[in-house]
């Protein structure tokens, strides 16, 4: 190779990765990043064993075991150091996880034992047709297969009950800071008040938070592979059948800032 041959290349290669270090943007995960490598419908409804290609969460000593995807848990930790360094020394709630990645097994397990009547809920089924029965299981539950808590891009925090979020509450502060903060590492609250959704889906869930940039996708993702066919509830779990496409409306019906949050800026 002459001389000039080889500068040619050198300042060609030496232009190549100046644009991928400074000048690329960040970009959406491909279709097998955006299911993990693991088969999209399994990946959807939630088929897959913990911790799989989840990344194991730890925010507390003699925490229960947490798995989330590791560009969650990385927002996740950076949004928690920061909480902690602007938050009033006086303080002292620090932020925990109550409940992450469930799979569809759990989440059956969670939805049967209120559809018989094991696990209680506002108030009793004893009497109530199953139309009833799932909309009670409706106001907090999702069915198994539809939850976003599938995906390990959810999860709750510190107390399942907004009055903990809301005034005289302990993670009054926590909450108020998160709602202005959140969205700048990728985070949303999915179950904002009814109001701002068209009063369709879940209660409210000031506990439940959304890594947005990928659930975002894979809200997409779920309702088109539901209304194809390719994601089958029928004969899964007691109601399945009388739930039908109800779960369209439980799954579509999300906080509107979460679709504003395409990458985080922190």
């Amino acid at each position: 190779m002459n001389l000039t041959m080889f500068r040619t290349k050198y300042v060609s290669l030496l232009f190549v990765s100046f644009f991928l270090v400074c000048g690329e943007k960040p970009v959406k995960p491909s279709k097998t990043d955006l299911y993990l490598g693991l088969e999209k419908t399994s990946y959807l409804t939630g088929k897959f064993n913990s911790p799989g290609p989840l990344a194991p969460v730890i925010l507390e000593e003699n925490g229960k075991d947490h798995f989330l995807r590791p560009e969650v848990k990385k927002a996740l930790h950076q949004m928690v150091n920061d909480f902690e360094d602007s938050k009033p020394s006086s303080y002292k709630q620090h932020i925990f996880l109550v409940s992450s990645f469930r799979n569809f097994t759990h989440q059956k397990g969670i939805w049967e034992s209120k559809f018989t009547g094991k696990k209680a809920m506002r108030i009793p089924i004893k009497g109530k047709t199953p139309e009833e029965i799932i909309g009670l299981i409706l106001e907090f539950s999702s069915a198994p297969g539809t939850s976003r808590h599938h995906w390990g891009t959810d999860f709750d925090i510190n107390a399942l009950d907004n009055a903990y979020f809301e005034e005289n509450g302990k993670g009054k502060i926590l909450y108020d800071w998160l709602k202005q903060n959140a969205a700048k590492y990728g985070f949303c609250q999915p179950y904002s008040s009814l109001s701002t959704r068209n009063n369709k889906g879940y209660q409210e869930e000031k506990w439940h938070w959304s890594y947005a940039p990928i659930s975002n996708q894979l809200t997409k993702e779920w309702v088109k592979g539901f209304e194809s066919g390719e994601i089958q509830l029928t004969g899964s779990f007691l109601g399945a059948d009388v739930l039908g496409n109800r779960a369209l409306d439980y799954v579509r019906s999300i906080n509107p800032d979460c679709e504003k949050i395409q990458n985080p800026s922190l």
